[in-house]
């Protein structure tokens, strides 16, 4: 659909709910994703427009909202969806990302490596808040809902996998022999479907999603959620490359974790752990992939820059000696990768 036509729809239907036309309508960027996203605004109202082709994924996006906000979780509420244009109008939460605001907090620390206490009492709260999506929320969840597939694994891993080989793999190395690490892929799958997978999964819970809001967390683009397990979104959050969490932060949150889920469900401390390395693996495969095809695929900088700081946490877990599964064609590829990213990117 042509911009026009889309500001049209937006003028429309902005009017069809406030009563008044908006005086300003202004896009905002959407990352990776392939819908539009604008700010519509008259003199005290101001509401956020989205429009994305793809109508399945606006229907779990609205149904998941529907449902977290009825359960009383900041998420934004929907007040317009109209499924034939494609188009959802729903509760402006500002410009603040909880990303936005370590960035803001490290730079008046002037120090890059820090974590300012005010990010992380925002990450701690986030963490609160998380258990309520994955564990409460999953007992009357309705899984039929979610898009493009219900469960996490093993189709959504095999995909990020291969999503792996094709978008990063291929693209910086073009002659490698793609094959020997389907062994390796298999092994991981397997294992990882070993782990209990009764609990809503976020999918992309990572501090771009989570809007700061007078000092609180609401949580946004949870669209690609479904069945998993609970370790998957925990890694999401801690090990987002452009974040550098330091480890010891990392290892507070994650004990902080693990105290608020027990509060819900009977927690195996010791099993979480078994797991936990091989969903960040599983993790950064996923979002090397993204990285490869929006960065060195759609030329986007912001991805192309966090493919080194991925591979780095992939590798540091790779050569782990405790590490509960072998990845040894994983491992050897990614080495590969990291000796020759400084020259290609």
């Amino acid at each position: 659909m042509p911009k026009d036509n889309q500001e049209e729809l937006l003028n429309r239907f902005f009017k069809q709910l406030t009563g008044v036309t908006p005086t300003d309508i202004t896009e905002l960027r959407p990352h990776a994703s392939e819908r539009r996203i604008f700010r519509l605004t008259s003199s005290d109202t101001s509401i956020i427009g989205a429009i994305n082709p793809i109508r399945r994924e606006n229907d779990a996006f609205v149904s998941f909202a529907q449902y977290f906000f009825s359960r009383g979780l900041p998420v934004p509420e929907i007040y317009l969806y109209e499924p034939d244009y494609n188009l959802i109008l729903e509760q402006d939460l500002g410009d603040e990302t909880l990303f936005d605001l370590l960035a803001k907090e490290r730079a008046s620390a002037k120090s890059a490596n820090d974590f300012p206490p005010a990010a992380e009492a925002l990450y701690l709260k986030s963490l609160e808040f998380l258990p309520h999506f994955q564990i409460e929320c999953a007992k009357d969840f309705d899984f039929s809902t979610c898009y493009p597939e219900r469960d996490l694994l093993p189709g959504t891993f095999a995909g990020d996998c291969a999503n792996f080989a094709k978008e990063l793999v291929l693209r910086l190395l073009p002659d490698f022999d793609l094959a020997p690490l389907t062994k390796d892929f298999a092994e991981l799958i397997a294992f990882l479907e070993r782990a209990d997978a009764s609990n809503f999964v976020y999918r992309d819970f990572q501090s771009r999603n989570i809007m700061a809001v007078n000092g609180a967390p609401f949580f946004i683009d949870f669209q690609s959620g479904r069945r998993g397990a609970l370790q998957y979104d925990v890694v999401s959050l801690l090990y987002q490359s452009s974040t550098k969490i330091p480890s010891e932060s990392r290892a507070r949150l994650v004990e902080h974790y693990i105290a608020e889920a027990s509060k819900y469900t009977a927690i195996d401390r010791q099993l979480f752990y078994h797991y936990y390395s091989g969903f960040i693996i599983a993790r950064m495969l996923q979002v090397l992939g993204v990285y490869g095809r929006q960065g060195l695929g759609a030329g986007k900088s912001y991805f192309t820059d966090s493919i080194p700081g991925a591979l780095a946490t992939l590798s540091n877990e790779l050569n782990k000696s405790e590490l509960p599964v072998s990845l040894p064609r994983i491992r050897d590829c990614v080495e590969r990768l990291l000796a020759i990213t400084d020259k290609k990117i």
